[in-house]
């Protein structure tokens, strides 16, 4: 489910608190799912709205925080770690997003920076996940609209993913 299914995509969201509310509350309480072991909510950075309802109003098994390796991103993350741990929601993990740049020559280029994510995990024990590095693979896939495992299982980005998942699972549930 999305709010892009439900605007045009020239639409801007201009929303404040009581919206994003009744949105999330909607999608959450109203949408028919099926059966389902998960859900995943990607919400944006950050502390606020979007995070404090999900938190405060929906049964939250856990979060997943995902950031690149950037110090100025890592604000944000240190920012979230401490929102959830004050609202009891769990921190399953971190994981370090567009970690790097491989090369067709197989170089790694670490573009925003390397190991902040991991070390942000460290200084708040919390639980290091993984590293997913950035790939034309995925970002065409993201653009088409079909999961890169979906489309490509044995891919090395699926196989990231699925791993990530796996320590999710395993560890937590």
């Amino acid at each position: 489910m999305s709010i892009g299914f439900l605007v045009d995509e020239t639409t801007p969201m201009i929303w404040r608190g009581p919206m994003v509310t009744s949105a999330i509350k909607t999608f959450t309480q109203k949408v028919l799912w099926k059966d389902l072991d998960f859900i995943v909510v990607d919400m944006p950075p950050g502390t606020g709205d979007t995070q404090l309802t999900f938190a405060q109003e929906i049964k939250v098994d856990g979060a997943v925080i995902v950031s690149t390796p950037q110090e100025i991103a890592l604000l944000d993350v240190k920012r979230g770690i401490g929102m959830f741990d004050k609202l009891k929601v769990p921190i399953l993990g971190l994981v370090d997003n567009m970690s790097f740049f491989r090369s067709d020559d197989g170089k790694n280029y670490n573009i925003f920076g390397e190991g902040g994510v991991e070390k942000v995990a460290s200084d708040y024990e919390k639980t290091f996940l993984g590293k997913i590095p950035i790939n034309i693979d995925l970002r065409v896939a993201a653009d088409s609209g079909k999961p890169l495992f979906e489309k490509n299982p044995d891919h090395e980005i699926s196989k990231i993913f699925s791993d990530i998942a796996e320590k999710i699972k395993n560890t937590f549930f």
